[in-house]
């Protein structure tokens, strides 16, 4: 029987502040209207990044972004 190593079984990603007005330069007003959601440039949102710094993912809340990671596997952590 193969042994897991629990560092491979449980892949980190990291959960870092974000204002609303880098996610809106990057993804564009359209879009995120399109996507029937309101962002203003002074909003405080929560990104997940997997371990190379990819953007996986941005929450209303930091909260939510923590609970979203574990419900999909991963362990978050947070990044100042």
């Amino acid at each position: 029987m193969e042994e897991r190593n629990e560092i491979e079984a449980t892949p980190l990603v990291y959960v870092r502040q974000i204002a609303g007005a880098e996610v809106l330069a990057e993804v564009g007003e359209d879009e995120i209207k399109a996507q029937g959601l309101v962002i203003g440039e002074a909003d405080t949102l929560y990104a997940v990044h997997m371990e190379d710094g990819t953007r996986m993912a941005v929450f209303s809340d930091r909260g939510h972004a923590f609970a979203a990671a574990r419900y999909h596997g991963a362990e978050p952590v947070s990044v100042h």
